[in-house]
């Protein structure tokens, strides 16, 4: 407002109720808590692609490679060390797609 601070009733209660904010400990540290917890979120997430890309590389070099079903799990498997469980369900979401 033109380098002016406003003096309206509203204002000043807003300001004081952000004051509190600020001062209360506690809803600090939760604050704190859930931003945390949301930045492990996202690095988890950035590791999930990069790990379901990969298998994703691995699951199309196998098949242009003429490579059996068999031999991809196990590569999968070596590669991403992942269980067979793990494997045959990213064989089943990039594999072959039939049209």
């Amino acid at each position: 407002m033109a380098g002016k601070r406003p003096e309206d009733d509203f204002v000043n209660r807003l300001e004081e109720a952000v004051e509190e904010a600020r001062k209360n400990r506690e809803w600090r540290h939760e604050y704190m808590t859930l931003l945390m917890r949301d930045q492990e979120n996202i690095e988890k997430g950035i590791q999930k692609g990069k790990v379901e890309g990969r298998a994703e590389e691995i699951i199309e070099t196998g098949y242009e490679y003429d490579l059996s079903e068999e031999a991809i799990l196990e590569r999968l498997q070596k590669k991403l060390d992942v269980s067979l469980q793990t494997a045959m369900e990213y064989l089943q979401r990039f594999g072959k797609q039939t049209v």
